[in-house]
């Protein structure tokens, strides 16, 4: 499957890269560190297709579809 497939895939949540400055604000209004994060491998084939650029420690937001919330918005950071 190439990256743009992956993309089409119904399964597959929007992901997007988080800036520095945007993840510094969220993090403080969540009241967590970075740390705390859920994680998501470096090899995530939604990781390789977002960005080349992507690299350990960058922060990655996930939003999906929820039959119960109507839209969920999760932080993941990027290791390994």
């Amino acid at each position: 499957m190439n990256d743009e497939e992956i993309w089409q895939h119904h399964l597959v949540p929007k992901h997007r890269y988080v800036p520095e400055e945007e993840i510094v604000a969220k993090l403080e209004s969540m009241k967590i560190t970075r740390n705390e994060l859920m994680k998501i491998l470096l090899t995530d084939p939604a990781i390789k297709a977002l960005s080349e650029d992507i690299k350990a420690g960058d922060v990655i937001e996930i939003t999906r579809k929820s039959h119960t919330a109507g839209v969920y918005v999760s932080y993941r950071q990027v290791v390994g």
